[in-house]
């Protein structure tokens, strides 16, 4: 089985540490040796010094020695009993402190399909319930596969809702079609956001992405408690116009025209939405910007090397370099609970922010994909981030960037590529030749494609065999396959307060 890679920089964190315990202290007398290879013999100075006087002075000062020493005895034991006695009571005031003082260290959480329990805190403090309050979707029950309540598909981000007494998704008519209407369905997905954009998109009997079912508004005084109270089923739409749906002001660049194998320095304000992920201040990883409050990432990110506790984690955004930027403190982690270490099958995760970010022309979101939303192999699709700019190297101190090609899972599970590894999660991005590459500090980034004069993010770095070798594209997760799982994700822990 080819060996995988995965792109997280640990070298970066541990090599000093690693170098530290190397080091083998030499400049003492006891570690010089003689030229002759004899051993050296410790030498006292004070001998030195005393040896040259008479006998008589010798009686003396060994006398005054004598004294002297005594005295420096009982003043070390005066200093010892005192520091015992300020640790000892340092460790009173510490033990009566964890008496009535229990500190939650915050563990990110594993979590599919299934709403938050109490089995699931990850916390090591008894009790706590961490799990944020769950706010289930209109149309989830415990005995039926999860349905995503809103659909927005293709490109065109037409616009779907899913009824659950019909047991099918219609799609919704423009007529009758309110602004109001756009913040209740962005609020369902998840999403708080300020900028919602909705205009008309013709459909056609022939679209294949439109089903044979329809349904206008309602017109109703008091808004209904669910969406599917706005619904009333219609043959067709009768200005033959769908919903076109947009939740957030997302995918611009400020900025257009590469760790990065084979790329170059990123312009300020290109890639907004990207950041780094830091460990104690240390960069591991990437990540990309999808809302106000959160941040996607890789799984393997926090999981391969134990990387779960949340507070040790900050979010650095709005800048391209490495150095100290807009810095931000993590109140939730969440991985997907199918993540598997071995294959790196499902390598997603979400990071929830402890505040709102404001957006900028250096700070905002990417567009996530739509769904059945297709992107072009030799389209305009590009990596970014600050990992190793050649395997085996050094992170990269400026965001740097590359353009890539999309290459199909066929092709890709070759056997002179990675022969039957290449999941449904997955797609493989770069050149067949190598050079250009992502590499390690880079997991958690994102792929991005341009469709529409917009920025969509297609994939999640998450592994590869070496960086940029021939026949050995990066592997990325396929983010348009884990769709279900990211809005889940975000209405039940919703932005919304």
């Amino acid at each position: 089985m080819t060996k995988i890679s995965k792109r997280i920089s640990l070298y970066d964190i541990f090599q000093e540490d690693h170098r530290e315990q190397n080091v083998i202290p030499s400049n003492t007398p006891e570690d010089e040796a003689p030229a002759n290879g004899s051993a050296v013999q410790p030498v006292d100075e004070a001998a030195v010094i005393i040896s040259t006087v008479t006998d008589q002075q010798n009686v003396v000062g060994s006398e005054k020695t004598s004294l002297c020493s005594l005295q420096r005895v009982s003043r070390i034991l005066v200093c010892i009993s005192s520091i015992l006695s300020v640790a000892a009571a340092a460790l009173s005031i510490l033990l009566i402190l964890q008496y009535f003082y229990h500190p939650v260290v915050q563990q990110a959480c594993p979590d599919y399909l299934e709403t938050c329990a109490t089995s699931l805190n990850c916390s090591f403090a008894d009790g706590a319930n961490l799990c944020p309050p769950s706010r289930p979707p209109s149309n989830q029950t415990l005995a039926s596969k999860y349905r995503n309540p809103v659909l927005l598909l293709t490109g065109r981000s037409l616009l779907q809702l899913y009824s659950v007494n019909a047991g099918r998704y219609y799609t919704v008519c423009h007529q009758g079609w309110k602004s109001s209407h756009g913040w209740t369905v962005c609020r369902e997905l998840g999403f708080n956001s300020q900028s919602i954009l909705s205009s008309p998109v013709p459909l056609s009997a022939t679209d294949p992405t439109c089903p044979e079912s329809f349904a206008v508004l309602n017109k109703t005084v008091v808004p209904p408690a669910n969406l599917e109270g706005f619904l009333s089923p219609v043959e067709m739409c009768p200005s033959q116009e769908g919903v076109s749906l947009q939740c957030t002001d997302c995918g611009r660049s400020a900025a257009e025209n590469h760790r990065i194998v084979g790329g170059s320095p990123s312009a300020w304000g290109r890639w907004p939405w990207q950041v780094s992920l830091r460990w104690d201040g240390r960069h591991v990883c990437g990540g990309s910007i999808i809302s106000s409050q959160w941040v996607m990432s890789a799984a393997h990110c926090f999981v391969l090397s134990n990387f779960l506790t949340v507070g040790r984690w900050k979010v650095h955004a709005g800048s391209t370099s490495l150095n100290p930027s807009t810095s931000l403190s993590i109140h939730n982690i969440y991985y997907n609970g199918l993540y598997n270490p071995e294959s790196n099958d499902y390598d997603v995760a979400l990071l929830k922010t402890s505040q709102p970010m404001g957006f900028s022309e250096t700070l905002r979101p990417v567009c996530l994909p739509r769904t059945k939303q297709e992107f072009k192999a030799t389209g305009n699709c590009w990596i970014s981030g600050w990992g190793h700019v050649s395997e085996g190297g050094q992170l990269s101190p400026v965001l740097r960037e590359a353009k890539v090609h999309l290459i199909s899972s066929q092709i890709c599970n070759q056997s002179s590529h990675y022969p039957g590894l290449i999941t449904a999660q997955m797609l493989c991005a770069g050149y067949l030749d190598g050079k250009v590459d992502s590499c390690q500090g880079d997991s958690g980034g994102a792929l991005v494609c341009q469709e529409g004069g917009l920025w969509w993010q297609v994939g999640i770095v998450s592994w590869g065999e070496g960086c940029g070798r021939p026949n050995r594209p990066g592997v990325y997760t396929n983010l348009t396959a884990l769709l279900d799982w990211v809005y889940h994700r975000l209405q039940t822990d919703s932005e919304i307060p």
